[in-house]
């Protein structure tokens, strides 16, 4: 898994880069960027712009396969000072640094600028809703769940009783 460059741990780094700086100052935890990345990537089949990837079978599960490569690229980004890691009473959360936009701003291929501008989307439609709130989207398009944390589903149970 490692080998394939468009979900390497330093591309999935860059997206959740990206989703971040679009929020700053804002940070999300594993569990809400593995979501937001994957909307990122697919974002097509959430009524927004055109998906950043190609649509390939059984994509559904990417979200619970590729936390632990998010986390490997969020710890890339940690380590060069561009995000940074934050600890609240909820859990740990990921935000970018101040450095952030200006690396950003330095990527100028094609693909960086249709991943910034699908950040902004999907900051602008997903960034605000809580946990519970993001697993109902997950429920309402059939997707799978499983990379929200028990403590998120245990929080939602409380909410919805």
């Amino acid at each position: 898994m490692l080998n394939e460059p468009l979900n390497g741990p330093l591309e999935t780094g860059l997206r959740a880069l990206a989703i971040l700086d679009s929020a700053f100052p804002r940070s999300f935890d594993l569990a809400t960027l593995a979501f937001l990345d994957y909307c990122v990537v697919h974002s097509q089949e959430f009524g927004g712009p055109e998906s950043l990837h190609p649509a390939v079978p059984n994509h559904e599960s990417e979200i619970a396969v590729k936390q632990e490569l998010l986390e490997l690229g969020l710890q890339v980004m940690v380590r060069a000072r561009l995000a940074t890691l934050r600890i609240t009473p909820d859990g740990i959360g990921y935000a970018a640094s101040d450095a952030a936009a200006g690396f950003i701003e330095l990527l100028e291929s094609s693909y960086m600028h249709e991943l910034r501008d699908r950040a902004d989307w999907v900051n602008e439609h997903f960034g605000g809703l809580d946990s519970a709130e993001l697993r109902g989207q997950m429920f309402r398009l059939g997707r799978h769940t499983s990379a929200l944390t028990h403590r998120d589903v245990a929080a939602g149970e409380e909410a919805t009783s």
